[in-house]
């Protein structure tokens, strides 16, 4: 079980450090596919890309926040996702997102606020919820509540499809 928390904990650390955009299709807004690779062989599935129902503004910035989290500027990714989430404050891949950031800044209390307001929104999307337990899981690791962490891995195991 520990080794599945230190690979969660590893996977959230770098679910947008490793960015890679998409080319922007015709005459659509561009979206962004993470992919994150933790260490050791294992292989995580890729982030979902920011669907384009969200207004054009806000995937605007959360495309500047994936070229942002690119570069390890976290500070600016995570500036971009609360703008973006001023314009579009229902969207459950946002909040994700802006956990996902909050992790890699090491601010692991907001990460499960975040993860459990994308957790609320969701609705039937069994993988948003999936990975952000996984995240709620990595970052009550972080913090030294391994049964906690635990729970949290039980909740997203749940969810696998």
């Amino acid at each position: 079980m520990r080794k599945i928390i230190l690979a969660t904990a590893l996977a959230a650390v770098t679910i947008l450090g490793g960015c890679a955009t998409l080319p922007p299709g015709a005459g659509q807004p561009p979206q962004a596919k993470i992919e994150h690779r933790p260490p050791g062989g294992l292989r995580a599935q890729p982030a979902p890309a920011v669907p384009a129902s969200l207004p054009p503004a806000a995937l605007a910035l959360a495309h500047d926040a994936d070229l942002a989290a690119g570069r390890r500027d976290w500070g600016a990714a995570a500036r971009d996702l609360e703008r973006a989430l001023n314009i579009a404050p229902r969207s459950a891949l946002l909040w994700q997102r802006l956990a996902a950031v909050r992790y890699s800044q090491g601010r692991y209390r907001q990460v499960e606020t975040l993860a459990h307001k994308s957790n609320a929104l969701a609705g039937g999307d069994r993988a948003i919820r999936r990975i952000n337990w996984r995240m709620i899981a990595a970052a009550r690791a972080a913090l030294g509540d391994r049964r906690g962490a635990e729970e949290a891995m039980r909740h997203a195991d749940a969810l696998k499809p």
